[in-house]
């Protein structure tokens, strides 16, 4: 018989992993039209009440949402940050023992092993790139530079990347710092399919800019850094004919500032990580389109797939919902 710790782990891991079943994913006609490109910008630490409708702190994300489609019902998955981040890319929280120190779970173990969304691009001859303020160099694995952490970035954590495959070698070199590669790439016209997106830590709302500590719940200085920062860099992409023509970007928060942190998936009331926003933007998508559907990660990184033409899925995004319903004729 398991130990009660290793127990009550897995029991977590079980709990965690069954929230995510919906009878919608059987569904053989997704709904979601093919892209040749998919974006996917993680901010950190702001809920669904901190963000829509704060047209103040936030006035261009507010924007994006009049203007394309939000999951009115989108929750994340765990707390703290780095679970949410593999959930994003790999379809689970990477380690059975979740609810622990977000340092200590990001530096403790090294590799995450199994299949993620890289190793399955690569397998289906599709291009990535995970674009991380503050890298200091390209496949950089370093814990922390400046404002730039590696628990921010599930990529370096993959053993498929890490270290390769038997099939592929190493792509660490697909981990880049944003600011050098990522307007150049878009002006080039040399974007990969698949666009990782991570600004620092004062920019996607972790720290208060000025304090240099942890931004809380409404923090307005950290809410307008992550609007600034994403005018200036996210503005031009959208606007780049090439997104006009066949871009998805989904602009997501890794969890909330009042996260729950007792997922239980016998009680609909706790949802794990928190009310979050989720944004999804393309000329596909008619402004003001909202869906009510229960959503965690896991869809998110379904969808990203599902965008590219590929119907494999990774962990719990095997049976997530879909978010079909968000590409209509505009």
């Amino acid at each position: 018989m398991a130990e009660p710790n290793t127990r009550s782990r897995l029991l977590r891991l079980l709990a965690i992993m069954l929230i995510s079943v919906s009878p919608f994913a059987a569904c053989e006609d997704s709904g979601v039209p093919e892209f040749e490109h998919v974006f996917v910008v993680v901010e950190e630490n702001q809920g669904y009440e901190q963000v829509v409708g704060n047209t103040t702190d936030m006035p261009y994300l507010n924007s994006l949402i009049r203007g394309y489609g939000l999951a009115t019902n989108y929750y994340a998955n765990a707390h703290p940050s780095i679970n949410d981040y593999f959930f994003l890319t790999a379809g689970h929280p990477g380690v059975s023992d979740f609810w622990g120190s977000d340092n200590l779970l990001a530096d403790h173990r090294g590799p995450v092993s199994g299949e993620n969304i890289a190793s399955i691009l690569t397998e289906n001859g599709k291009t990535w790139k995970a674009y991380l303020e503050g890298l200091p160099s390209p496949g950089s694995l370093v814990p922390s530079h400046g404002a730039y952490v590696k628990r921010h970035n599930p990529f370096a954590y993959f053993t498929t990347v890490v270290r390769g495959t038997t099939k592929h070698p190493s792509e660490a070199s697909n981990l880049v710092p944003f600011e050098a590669y990522f307007q150049r790439d878009l002006q080039n016209g040399t974007l990969p399919n698949y666009s990782f997106i991570v600004p620092d830590i004062y920019d996607d709302g972790h720290n208060n800019r000025d304090t240099r500590k942890p931004a809380g719940c409404d923090d307005h200085i950290a809410l307008q850094q992550i609007d600034h920062w994403l005018s200036g860099n996210i503005r031009p992409l959208i606007s780049a004919p090439d997104f006009q023509r066949s871009g998805l970007l989904i602009i997501l928060f890794d969890e909330a500032c009042d996260q729950d942190k007792r997922l239980d998936p016998s009680q609909p009331s706790l949802r794990g990580g928190g009310h979050i926003p989720a944004l999804i933007i393309s000329s596909k998508t008619a402004p003001g389109t909202t869906s009510k559907q229960l959503f965690h990660h896991q869809s998110a990184l379904r969808l990203s797939l599902q965008a590219l033409g590929i119907q494999k899925f990774p962990g719990a995004a095997a049976n997530a919902a879909d978010m079909g319903e968000f590409f209509r004729e505009r």
